[in-house]
């Protein structure tokens, strides 16, 4: 499972850093703030992975689940936007469900709370 989640950060990385260059390239209203959730998005992913890496301490693991929680979350929101919205946008519901399933797959991987260590999968 560290493998899949590993994966998943990728994608939603690469997924972000396209987002924040069209995102600053078309400079729509609102693209900065936009960019920089592009941007904790790369640094989630960066720092799951730096976790899994490095067995990272309860601190780290706190962190990276906290911010785990909160790309789900930003995920789903994305996903119930997008299917309620009068123009749909394929690309949001895909990289939305990606995020619910690398917070989940995060939460899964870390424990939900363990303190003592990176569960083995």
């Amino acid at each position: 499972m560290k493998a899949l989640l590993t994966g998943m950060c990728a994608l939603t990385a690469v997924a972000a850093v396209w987002l924040a260059v069209m995102e600053n390239v078309l400079r729509h209203p609102g693209y900065v703030g936009r960019s920089a959730i592009a941007a904790c998005i790369v640094i989630q992913g960066l720092s799951t992975v730096g976790f899994l890496m490095w067995h990272g301490g309860p601190l780290s693991r706190t962190l990276v689940q906290a911010s785990a929680a909160g790309i789900a979350i930003l995920g789903a929101a994305a996903v119930i936007r997008i299917t309620n919205a009068p123009h749909f946008e394929g690309f949001v519901l895909l990289i939305g469900t990606a995020l619910m399933v690398q917070g989940i797959l995060t939460l899964v991987v870390t424990g939900m709370g363990r303190t003592d260590r990176v569960t083995a999968a």
